[in-house]
């Protein structure tokens, strides 16, 4: 792999003076602990010190843009040869992309308010079916539970998964259906930890994140990423305990 992307990038050398002095822009959203902004007003998180240590090592110039989901993914679209974070490699989009990076791991599950009014024996998507959902706008926990035949109205779609934990507490939504990380750091900055419990995990949607490419990005930057990003996985930086033990400050 290493000898190919050399390859690559000494045959696609012609322009290369040119890209070294381009700014890449990267888009992401507020998803810790895998980036936010820290209390100086810096992107931080696990999967931005990824990031940044690839960048660094391709030696390449870049600006992090962090905004809700759906901008951030139109922005990136739109822009030449941007790149994106953290976003999960699903089989509905793995040919529209080139997966630059691994990240941390995705996993999807039900929250619930511990002394909410829906106390049930045991928990199903089929029973969940006839309660209010609070999911996040533009991410593949919407688009299954749109495949598990969930109720229109019974869904309430948000720009940011931020707004269904005040929502939740409120007694608006019935349950919050997303990534587990990103819920129980929302309930530790909330001071919620005790009062929500996961009820049901989807093992369906768990997927890895990745930091991503447009498909037509140039092919010179493209080598030169991906052969920084052989070095990166190396450190490990995306296990298991490294994700899950990542520090939220804000």
């Amino acid at each position: 792999m290493r000898s190919l992307i050399r390859a690559l990038l000494g045959i696609a050398s012609i322009g290369m003076s040119a890209l070294a002095y381009s700014q890449i822009d990267i888009y992401t959203e507020h998803f810790p602990p895998y980036q936010y902004e820290d209390t100086e007003g810096e992107m931080s998180g696990r999967a931005t010190l990824m990031v940044r240590a690839l960048m660094a090592q391709a030696q390449l110039e870049y600006q992090i843009y962090m905004l809700p989901w759906h901008r951030a993914k139109q922005q990136f679209e739109h822009t030449p040869n941007a790149l994106i974070y953290s976003i999960a490699r699903t089989k509905i989009r793995e040919h529209q992309y080139h997966w630059v990076m691994p990240l941390c791991e995705l996993k999807i599950g039900f929250y619930k308010r511990v002394d909410g009014m829906v106390e049930l024996p045991h928990y199903t998507a089929d029973i969940l079916k006839h309660y209010v959902i609070g999911v996040a706008a533009g991410q593949p926990s919407l688009q299954y539970l749109k495949e598990e035949s969930f109720e229109e109205n019974n869904l309430v779609k948000l720009n940011s998964l931020n707004q269904a934990g005040g929502m939740l507490e409120k007694g608006r939504v019935d349950f919050l259906f997303g990534a587990q990380n990103f819920v129980e750091q929302m309930a530790m900055t909330m001071g919620t930890e005790d009062k929500w419990e996961l009820v049901l995990e989807v093992p369906k949607l768990t997927a890895r994140l990745y930091l991503a490419a447009q498909k037509e990005t140039n092919k010179t930057l493209l080598a030169k990423l991906m052969l920084a990003a052989i070095d990166i996985n190396k450190l490990k930086l995306n296990t298991t305990s490294a994700c899950k033990n990542s520090a939220y400050i804000q």
